[in-house]
């Protein structure tokens, strides 16, 4: 039962529209409703301290900040630890190595490296290593536009993190997980991102790697379970002073116990 309703949860965050509330912070449709009109704060991250599933960034032809925001996108619809950092300089290194010693780390449960190697295929696999290889190269061999390598790129990034976290080929076609040999059919795929099938096999081997989930709702939420940051506009501000006059004030309509009646009890 518990893992039926995080799949709902899922699919409810992956199928929600992404909005602007002006506080700089994502807002899905999502953990919790509120009457209509009443500001939620945006969306927060509860802290995580286990592990991560940690991709290192070796390329340069998808820009820095679309790269961010995908992986933001992916941590919040997989609601797993997914993290980007640049990795520097690769030339002269063996991507096999460096895999291995991203994962050695301690903290990262399983990892991913974003390279560019005409030498190489799109997608290297080593699941009894925990890691993944992801080559840009064959994306941008036939010069395609820079909407169509954008196109692929969101693809295969989607693929490299899922299929690391044993998600494999999807048979739904509406899947960014089917299968593909070449950028062409590559292309024939329509979307972007995966649906809801992948999402329960990448909880359950991140689980095996030793990576857990992430908590995130609205501020009000976080502010209604004492666990919220201190609020950094004014919305939220609002919100966090209107909790903690509400807890201090205590319930409303308390519960009264009346005393038993004469014969009773």
């Amino acid at each position: 039962m518990a893992r039926r309703l995080v799949m709902i949860m899922l699919t409810a965050i992956v199928s929600a529209v992404v909005c602007a509330d002006g506080t700089g912070v994502q807002k899905r449709r999502g953990p919790r409703r509120h009457k209509i009109g009443t500001p939620s704060g945006g969306i927060i991250e509860k802290a995580y301290s286990g592990k991560v599933f940690r991709v290192l960034n070796f390329q340069k032809d998808y820009p820095g900040d679309g790269l961010a925001a995908l992986t933001k996108e992916i941590r919040y619809s997989t609601l797993l630890p997914v993290e980007c950092t640049e990795g520097g300089d690769l030339a002269g290194k063996s991507p096999y190595a460096t895999a291995e010693e991203l994962v050695a780390d301690g903290k990262v449960g399983a990892g991913a490296l974003v390279i560019s190697d005409p030498a190489m295929p799109i997608e290297v696999l080593s699941p009894d290593r925990r890691w993944g290889i992801l080559n840009i190269a064959p994306l941008k061999a036939d010069s395609p536009s820079p909407e169509k390598f954008k196109q692929r790129f969101m693809k295969v990034y989607w693929g490299i993190i899922a299929r690391t976290l044993g998600a494999g080929n999807s048979s739904f076609p509406g899947c960014v997980l089917v299968p593909f040999t070449n950028v062409a059919e590559l292309d024939g795929i329509n979307v972007t991102r995966p649906c809801p099938e992948p999402f329960n096999k990448m909880l359950d081997t991140g689980k095996a790697y030793g990576i857990g989930t992430i908590t995130i709702t609205t501020y009000r939420r976080a502010c209604e379970e004492g666990w919220a940051p201190a609020p950094t506009n004014d919305v939220q501000r609002a919100i966090w002073e209107k909790v903690k006059a509400d807890k201090e004030r205590g319930p409303t309509n308390p519960i009264k116990i009346e005393p038993p009646k004469k014969g009773e009890g």
